[in-house]
């Protein structure tokens, strides 16, 4: 959700009174030339002077304006519009720096076909997902584990491949054996299995919005701005997906910071970590009692019905469902594909019309019409996840 300003610099530039365009500079130009007592018998603007005048004084100009300073200089000058180094440097300025990307870590439960046995999970032993937009999301094993005898089954810790909060999946998406281990029948993540939330490196609105925050935390009292400093600190952690409620809910001085993530619920480890640093380890302010808490869910079974263009294979039609289905489940925030889709949102109205069209725009080479059940889904201090998904033939 782009909170930036968006600038259009040659536009602003313009309505300071400063030529940008070819015939602009050039009247600027000649006007300085006749100030200058210099006479121009041929004033054609196809004439050799004014040829070389604009290879040599107007063309160069008109790149210093448009080029560099309204989409380089300006831009970067400002945090709300920086982007990059420049940006990194607006960081420094408060104290702050981008935070690097990480990779998800947790347990993954493996089954064993004979309780009774033992066995050894091999280090590299590779647990991936479906194909989702394109990518296969694979965790890897990263030590020999033993799962003792008269244990049905046993949990590894595991690794993903790359860095990225796109490996922070919902329970049972990672749920494949590429290559079987000896004795085990499957292995799952298990629904709060995230041990350690992968992140991306830090893009330029999140840390944008952080260096914004930074400049109110300058005060003496722990006020949202000093406690939203702190928190999206965190990897995999943005500071405008903290929602705070001040109501005192557990009597006066207390509030609870609740945490949204991009990709699916809000790991336990992660909510022990922030409370360890806030109030365990006397981050608070004087008096202040303030819990980290992930967002309440609100459960909801979505039904669409899509109509695929005459003459589309019944493969393609396969096809089409199992796309319409992972963008309804990316927009429900159960993967990072899709970024062109719409996520939910706390305090918000999701919209199944909005939903239609960023389904039915990108897919309508085969993709007829697409029809849903659900009525829009209003929001307050909560996040709408799914139940069930389920995609009908029209």
């Amino acid at each position: 959700m782009n909170q930036r300003p968006e600038i259009d610099f040659t536009q602003l530039i313009a309505n300071e009174g400063i030529p940008t365009t070819e015939e602009a500079i050039a009247i600027e130009l000649e006007k300085e030339v006749v100030a200058a007592g210099s006479k121009v018998s041929n004033d054609s603007r196809m004439s050799p002077f004014w040829r070389l005048v604009k290879a040599v004084v107007i063309t160069p100009t008109q790149w210093l304006i448009d080029t560099l300073l309204a989409n380089h200089v300006l831009p970067n000058t400002f945090a709300a519009t920086a982007q990059g180094m420049y940006l990194d440097l607006k960081a420094w300025d408060v104290d702050l720096e981008r935070k690097a990307a990480t990779k998800t870590r947790g347990m993954i439960t493996f089954f064993k076909a004979v309780p009774d046995n033992p066995i050894v999970i091999p280090k590299g032993t590779v647990v991936e997902t479906d194909r989702i937009e394109d990518t296969i999301y694979r965790l890897v094993v990263i030590n020999d584990v033993l799962i003792e005898a008269n244990q049905p089954s046993g949990q590894v810790v595991c690794e993903a491949e790359f860095a990225g909060s796109g490996y922070n999946l919902p329970a049972g998406y990672y749920a494949i054996l590429p290559v079987g281990v000896s004795g085990i029948t499957h292995a799952v993540n298990q629904a709060d299995w995230i041990t350690a939330p992968g992140s991306d490196l830090e893009d330029d609105e999140a840390l944008s919005l952080r260096i914004r925050n930074q400049f109110s935390v300058v005060g003496r009292y722990h006020i949202d701005a000093i406690y939203r400093s702190m928190l999206a600190s965190v990897a995999g952690v943005r500071s405008d997906q903290i929602y705070f409620l001040h109501d005192a809910p557990r009597g006066p001085g207390t509030a609870n910071a609740y945490i949204l993530m991009d990709v699916g619920p809000t790991p336990s480890h992660l909510l022990e970590q922030l409370n360890q640093y806030v109030m365990t380890d006397g981050n608070h302010g004087h008096g202040d009692d303030v819990l980290c808490l992930a967002l309440p869910d609100t459960f909801h079974t979505v039904t669409v019905t899509i109509w695929a263009k005459p003459n589309v294979s019944d493969a393609r039609k396969a096809a089409l469902k199992t796309e319409v289905e992972n963008r309804i489940r990316a927009a429900f925030r159960e993967s990072d594909s899709y970024q062109s889709v719409t996520r939910t949102y706390p305090a918000s109205t999701f919209s199944f019309s909005k939903l239609t069209e960023e389904i039915h725009t990108p897919l309508n080479t085969d993709l007829l019409s697409v029809s849903f059940e659900n009525a829009d889904i209003v929001s307050a201090l909560d996040v709408p996840r799914l139940t069930k998904v389920v995609v009908n033939d029209g």
